[in-house]
């Protein structure tokens, strides 16, 4: 369907009802959280002193965010570094055993620095493990090693205890360092099965090459702690890539986007000084005393701040590795334009989407449409197991897997409703309206699924229960506005379509 064939007017109408309903929730939040936390005996110092041009306390009690940023700004000099000694090692002296082997020795330095020779050594023990699965050549077995290291991982977090006096670490090293093991333990997957399609050991020479590069990449400091996972080949093909001289556009490119995410940074920064959302998450009970526009505001306030995260880290982190030469996923896209389950998935981590479509969904052999459910059903338990054997997490990935199925027999339905009963009778205007209509459930179901990752199984009860009994105008308000957000991401999705065949034209010319 043609971009300009729906009524431009009630386009902007959607646009307009989104965006102010969005902005008046979030007021309310802030109104909600300017009262509440006003004379707040801060026991777990949620908060601390603001910027000093504002005169405002800041919220600090979100732990990634309070841990990522100083170590993002602490990062930054051993990855410059690290990429302009890479970058003169493919000019000068173009060769893979030295690129690697100085990837490892950054990395190995900054571990040890920072965070002991015990700790150190911790990392290497899965991309060691990985390099001798894949000498075995048994994808089977490399997927049973790689499941007991999620429950020893796992087991490791909750006896943190014991592990963090062991290892002799703080809190937020030990958090830090169980962070990059479990990035870790995602390349030491994608190197294992990679390897096993596509490398035959020759000699010790080979063998060594192999570990090296495996050591390097599960290791590669620009993506270490906080990722995103980019996979083996796209390593190997970035370590394998010909020196590309630094032209004016290039360094344009690369200095244009990191100021764009460390001003989305800042932005971020700025927003924590006027909305405290992240310190009323520890407050189950006043969160069901909110209001619907301050509840469903302080929910899209959880997930627009989640976004924002990942827009810094993956963005900073891939932008790092692109000056590299390495491939990295593009940013997530916003959730404030996105109402399917599905492309949540595609376009949010990327480069978790792309290994579990690798690895897991497509090896799995989904060709028919119970062989999809079931295939799906492995990727999700695969993202439980790895994220954490915790109850919110399960009912987090067991309704994601539940709404895509839902998404894809609704899809099934639409088309079949729509070519058999209703071809001569529905015009592609009603048919886009028809689907958003149907998909504004959907989308409700899905903000909430996301709650119990966001907030925990207590916050995302509440929805449930909240959605449920709230009265049939307040719900209907709600699916309403849904449906223009539903209108809103259909209508970008077009534009994005339309823009991307038009590139494609002028690129083929």
């Amino acid at each position: 369907m043609a971009v300009d064939q729906f009524p431009k007017a009630e386009v902007r109408f959607y646009f307009a009802a989104w965006i102010a309903a969005v902005a008046y929730s979030v007021y309310c939040v802030h109104l909600v959280t300017e009262s509440f936390f006003k004379y707040y005996d801060d026991a777990y110092n949620d908060f601390a002193p603001g910027w000093k041009l504002l005169q405002r306390k800041l919220d600090t009690s979100d732990e990634e965010w309070k841990v990522w940023i100083p170590l993002i700004f602490k990062l930054v000099p051993w990855v410059v570094v690290q990429i302009v000694v890479s970058q003169l090692i493919k000019k000068y002296h173009p060769n893979k055993k030295l690129i690697c082997g100085w990837y490892m020795a950054v990395s190995l330095t900054y571990l040890w620095t920072n965070f002991g020779l015990l700790s150190t050594l911790c990392t290497l023990l899965l991309p060691c493990l990985s390099c001798l699965l894949a000498s075995v050549r048994s994808k089977s077995l490399s997927w049973c090693a790689h499941c007991c290291t999620l429950g020893l991982i796992y087991w490791a977090k909750i006896s943190d205890v014991v592990f963090r006096e062991w290892l002799g670490l703080d809190d937020e090293a030990y958090f830090l360092l169980t962070a990059a093991i479990c990035w870790i333990q995602l390349r030491s997957i994608s190197y294992g099965l990679d390897s096993i399609d596509g490398f035959v050991y020759e000699d010790v020479d080979g063998f060594v090459l192999d570990l090296m590069k495996n050591v390097a990449y599960c290791l590669y400091l620009p993506t270490l702690f906080l990722g995103p996972i980019i996979l083996y080949e796209q390593f190997v093909r970035g370590i394998e890539k010909a020196y590309h001289p630094w032209s004016l556009d290039r360094t344009k490119k690369i200095a244009l986007d990191l100021a764009r995410y460390f001003f989305w940074l800042y932005v971020t920064q700025f927003c924590l000084h006027y909305v405290y959302f992240n310190a009323l998450r520890f407050h189950p009970d006043a969160v069901r005393r909110l209001g619907p526009w301050a509840l469903y505001g302080f929910g899209y306030c959880l997930g627009q701040y989640f976004l924002n995260k990942y827009v810094v880290v993956y963005g900073l982190a891939s932008t790092a590795c692109r000056a590299d030469d390495v491939q990295a996923p593009a940013q997530p896209k916003c959730i404030g334009r996105i109402h399917l389950y599905s492309d949540m998935w595609k376009h949010f981590d990327r480069g978790l989407y792309t290994f579990l479509l690798k690895y897991i969904y497509i090896p799995c052999n989904a060709r028919s449409n119970l062989g999809k459910v079931l295939a799906t059903a492995v990727s999700f338990t695969f993202i439980y197991l790895w994220h954490g054997m915790h109850l919110y997490i399960f009912i987090w990935s067991f309704l994601n897997f539940l709404g895509l199925v839902i998404e894809n027999t609704a899809r099934s339905f639409s088309d079949y409703f729509y070519k058999v009963i209703l071809r001569d009778k529905m015009g592609p205007s009603n048919k886009r309206r028809f689907e958003c209509a149907l998909c504004s459930p959907l989308l409700a179901f899905s903000a909430i699924s996301n709650f119990y990752f966001f907030a925990g199984d207590e916050i995302g009860h509440t929805y449930v229960w909240r959605f449920f009994t709230e009265s049939w105008s307040i719900n209907l308000l709600l699916l309403s506005i849904l449906y223009c957000c539903c209108q809103t991401s259909t209508e970008i999705k077009l534009k994005e379509r339309v823009c991307s065949i038009k590139t494609k034209d002028q690129y083929e010319e």
